[in-house]
């Protein structure tokens, strides 16, 4: 009989059998850090292969995983499918009711992934989805990313023409508000010099950006449109959920577009 782990390994990943047991290794050791982080007297000597291919749907152990595989030197087929795994356990949402169904549970470490498949030029329109919709469930996953990632990851997202201009607006927003004011004022003038950035979308960030609401509301609207978040009403539930879902931009930044549209609205051309 074949050892459990090991024929999910095989099945899931394209692996060959050098690697197979390297991978095993590295599963044991992220499934037994997590458990650890869920409870310190958790002893990895326990585990069996059953629990570790279990624990291994779970988007936090996975994320551990994933680390450990795009530091070990795996192929990068390897490294590639792992990464992709990693974002399959982040569902989206089907429905603007839907996103409040899910356990908000994404892998640790999600934008080292991104930046890897961005690398790789292996990441996707689904990718960025995905990206877009944990963020929207949990800030953290940017906030808690180190800044250089972080940028480096924006960056990539608005210059990819193809990926859609809306899910770039998006994504530029949630992390220009998920970062400190004066890095976000750094990446936001960064996006608006960059030439390999189309005039197209670093027009559309300041417009949006522009709002007397510093954007929230193109924001929300837009969430609205990509089934985040449900229709607006007057009720009170409707206006909680806007505060609590709807990220805010630092006030420098909101200035710092404003600026932007003025002077290109008073040197009568658009963005060069």
């Amino acid at each position: 009989m074949p050892e459990v782990l090991l024929a999910f390994l095989e099945r899931e990943f394209p692996v060959i059998p050098t690697e197979t047991r390297v991978l095993k290794l590295l599963a044991y050791d992220a499934v037994a850090e997590y458990q650890r982080s869920l409870d310190p007297g958790a002893l990895a000597s326990e585990l069996s292969d059953e629990d570790v291919v279990s624990r291994l749907q779970d988007p936090r152990a996975f994320g551990l995983f994933a680390r450990r595989v795009h530091d070990a030197r795996v192929s990068r087929q390897v490294k590639i499918a792992v990464a992709e795994r990693a974002f399959d356990l982040i569902p989206i949402p089907t429905s603007e009711h839907a996103a409040f169904q899910v356990e908000e549970r994404t892998p640790p470490g999600l934008l080292r992934i991104v930046r890897f498949l961005l690398e790789n030029e292996a990441f996707s329109v689904l990718h960025l989805l995905h990206l877009i919709y944990a963020a929207f469930l949990d800030s953290g996953v940017l906030r808690e990313s180190d800044r250089q990632t972080r940028t480096w990851v924006l960056m990539a997202i608005v210059a990819r023409e193809e990926l859609p201009e809306t899910q770039r607006l998006i994504a530029a927003f949630q992390f220009l508000a998920a970062m400190a004011p004066r890095d976000g004022a750094a990446a936001f003038d960064a996006i608006m010099k960059a030439k390999y950035v189309s005039p197209a979308v670093r027009t559309g960030l300041a417009a949006a950006l522009s709002g007397s609401d510093g954007g929230r509301a193109w924001f929300a609207a837009v969430a609205v449109q990509e089934g985040l978040l449900p229709p607006r009403d007057e009720s009170e539930a409707s206006k909680m959920e806007f505060e609590a879902r709807v990220p805010s931009l630092p006030e420098n930044v909101v200035a710092r577009a404003r600026k932007w549209l003025e002077r290109h609205a008073a040197e009568g051309r658009g963005p060069a």
